[in-house]
């Protein structure tokens, strides 16, 4: 019994914090700040380079959040690595809800799924991982 009283403490422990979303002081102050109409922050242009779900976001760029907090895209202010991926500086990124990336502008030639897809132009990917679309070497 107290096993179970543990694990479902820890449970609402995990499953609360996520959903306490992103707190508006991260946003630059004199910026258009947008909330969903439950409160949650949906999107502002960061005041600071900021750390979000991984991601370096650049500072005065805007970010956007999806409602639990978690972020759906952002101006990149490094490199960023997923998978086999290398994501542009400088460039948008975005994310599903669950946190798999969902596009960004490639810094460097990749093959996926048997395609080529060309660096410094978007790639875009499935929730699952597999490639939506990019674009090819001419």
């Amino acid at each position: 019994m107290k096993l179970i009283l543990l694990a479902l403490s820890l449970f609402l422990t995990i499953w609360t914090g996520t959903a306490l979303g992103v707190d508006a002081s991260i946003c630059n102050p004199g910026g258009t700040v947008i909330y969903y109409p439950n409160g949650e922050l949906k999107s502002c242009p960061l005041k600071d380079i900021t750390l979000l779900s991984g991601v370096r976001c650049n500072m005065y760029a805007e970010a956007e959040f999806y409602e639990l907090g978690t972020l759906k895209s952002c101006i990149t202010r490094d490199f960023f690595y997923y998978e086999e991926l290398t994501c542009n500086e400088y460039s948008t990124i975005s994310f599903y809800v669950s946190g798999k990336l969902q596009g960004c502008v490639l810094a460097t030639r990749v093959e996926v799924d048997g395609k080529v897809c060309v660096e410094l132009q978007p790639i875009e990917l499935f929730e699952n991982g597999r490639l939506k679309a990019c674009s090819a070497p001419h």
